[in-house]
């Protein structure tokens, strides 16, 4: 038994630390959660396969039944389905739309360091030490690197369109039925999972990993989402939400929570979702060989990705500075040298001066989250994906998938000056953040004082510092 920590005392993972508090979990709240998971989305499930027999529909990828559109067209006949889509159709007392509509721009607000974050802290930090989650995800052979960059890609529509509008994650939006059909995809995954279990059951350790696609998976889901943003990458790039922001963007989640069956009283307030993102930092992160294979192929997944271009040692410089070496070391990854340091350096830069501008202009704010807005959406959903995904179950577990360490298939790019042009972007960053700093250390050194720090307290004055 895994003794509990005591209020008062000072924890750290990484190069965060808190002190924890009455609001964290303790381990005997976050246990039985594992072994707890969405009952209405399982009853509802198994009726929709019923109805998809009896309509000529089976596994075979060419006769796979929609499941979404079966349920909306079958719930006012079955109780189970009725159910489902009632709770997906009510909405909460406590949602303020215009709460959520803000929370819905932050998003775009900070979308460069939000990405970043989202990949390197979110993903290599938090998804590959997760064992219990990373365990589920191999057994379905998407982490293969021959299809891991079309299921990122796949993840980020969810993320794009449930922040694209107001009306888009209401009843009957893209967002709000992106969102069902995922809760219906991980419904089919632990149906899946556990049937395979009952004739093998060393496929899968439930008594260790719990339910697959458990209640506390989808807490720290949701905590990965929504909170890591806020305390665990946006500040190590330099970057500081304010608090209406945290606020915003949380109440946010809280509702998409609510729609995939995750208990929302972790989100209530701005401090139990900060505490809950804390407890499942220390309970549920420990790298295991399973963790290794799915952060390799990941960063294989992105190296020379073209147009970026990206190098393995930007990739592993920027997850040391947001996760930390002693996580980087247990996932095996490589130690960079300084350029790849300060491309990333250059890049953090880059998100705290646009930062400050677009506090600086309310108009400018609006331009940066309507191009990114558009980019993303083109750059995801219409030219990487070809057209929105349905989230169906095509990447079904089975026997004898093993998802090992694989290379990405693609040529090395031949190392100059333009070949990797985000990295030189950012190393020019760098350089010239370099510069300026000397320049203004020059002013200070030569009797110029006041006009060194002029430009300063003018920005703290107008960004609330």
């Amino acid at each position: 038994m895994d003794t509990e920590e005591t209020v008062g005392s000072l924890q750290r993972s990484g190069p965060y630390t808190f002190e924890w508090t009455k609001l964290h979990l303790p381990r005997w709240k976050t246990d039985p959660l594992r072994y707890e998971y969405d009952t209405l989305a399982a009853k509802a499930l198994e009726r929709l396969q019923a109805i998809a027999k009896e309509r000529g529909f089976s596994d075979d990828p060419r006769k796979r039944p929609d499941l979404y559109q079966l349920l909306s067209d079958n719930h006012a006949s079955h109780d189970d389905l009725q159910q489902l889509w009632t709770q997906l159709h009510a909405v909460p007392d406590w949602v303020d739309w215009d709460q959520l509509e803000r929370g819905q721009r932050f998003f775009y607000r900070y979308a460069a360091a939000n990405l970043m974050g989202f990949a390197l802290q979110g993903f290599v930090g938090e998804n590959s030490a997760s064992s219990g989650v990373v365990e589920v995800l191999v057994r379905t052979g998407g982490f293969s690197t021959r299809v891991l960059l079309h299921r990122l890609l796949e993840t980020f529509q969810w993320l794009l369109q449930v922040t694209e509008s107001l009306k888009a994650i209401q009843p009957g939006g893209a967002g709000h039925t992106s969102t069902v059909r995922i809760r219906l995809l991980h419904s089919s995954v632990r149906q899946r999972i556990l049937k395979m279990v009952e004739t093998r059951p060393e496929y899968f350790d439930v008594e260790t990993h719990g339910v697959p696609v458990n209640t506390l998976d989808s807490i720290h889901s949701i905590a990965t989402f929504c909170c890591n943003h806020m305390w665990l990458q946006l500040p190590r790039m330099g970057v500081y939400p304010t608090d209406q922001e945290k606020e915003d963007y949380i109440a946010l989640f809280r509702y998409l929570g609510y729609l995939l069956a995750t208990p929302d009283e972790y989100f209530v307030t701005v401090d139990q979702a900060k505490a809950t993102m804390e407890s499942m930092l220390v309970h549920e992160l420990t790298v295991t060989k399973t963790s290794r294979v799915v952060c390799f192929n990941f960063i294989k997944c992105l190296v020379d990705l073209p147009p970026f271009n990206v190098s393995k040692e930007f990739i592993e410089a920027g997850s040391r500075v947001l996760n930390g070496d002693e996580l980087c070391d247990q996932l095996e990854m490589g130690r960079p040298g300084w350029v790849s340091y300060a491309c990333f350096r250059g890049h953090c830069w880059l998100v705290t001066a646009l930062a400050i501008a677009q506090r600086l202009s309310p108009t400018f704010d609006r331009w940066i989250i309507e191009h990114w807005k558009r980019l993303l959406h083109s750059a995801v959903i219409q030219s990487g994906l070809k057209g929105a995904s349905k989230f169906d179950f095509k990447y079904v577990p089975k026997e004898g998938i093993k998802v090992e360490k694989e290379g990405n298939e693609r040529k090395g790019v031949k190392y100059g000056l333009l070949s990797r042009p985000v990295e030189t972007f950012y190393l020019s960053i760098f350089l010239l953040g370099l510069t300026l700093a000397s320049s203004v250390c020059l002013a200070a050194a030569v009797g110029l004082p006041k006009l060194a720090l002029y430009p300063a307290r003018w920005i703290s004055k107008r960004v609330g510092g």
